[in-house]
């Protein structure tokens, strides 16, 4: 079984609610389709992963919508950490979170029979 490494990284946004951030989770699946070769968008209209947590200071259940986007990139990719530093830098500030999660792992993507038809 043939199979090509790469580096999945999972994105999870808040759903955007105004135009700017609209324009900035545009740019961001744009950047990585570049980066990347291809992205992965769960639809934002609406949004199709709900998060939930635990607010300590009142004790009550929050929920609230997001956007998962999830792409590969080539594992031999450079500055690809810094990369990363500045989209989640860039969402926390446009979309006014303290934490925007990004998380990367290394991923085996079986390439039996690609481009076989």
């Amino acid at each position: 079984m043939p199979a090509e490494q790469r580096i999945r990284i999972t994105l999870l946004l808040p759903a955007p609610t105004n135009l700017g951030q609209f324009l900035l989770t545009d740019k961001i699946v744009t950047g990585l389709v570049r980066v990347c070769g291809g992205t992965t968008v769960s639809s934002y209209l609406p949004a199709v992963f709900d998060g939930f947590w635990l607010d300590e200071t009142t004790d009550q259940t929050v929920k609230d919508a997001n956007m998962l986007i999830l792409a590969d990139a080539p594992a031999s990719l450079a500055n690809l950490a810094a990369y990363l530093d500045k989209v989640k830098l860039q969402c926390q500030m446009d979309f006014q979170q303290d934490i925007i999660w990004i998380t990367t792992h290394t991923i085996e993507r079986i390439i039996t029979d690609d481009y076989v038809q």
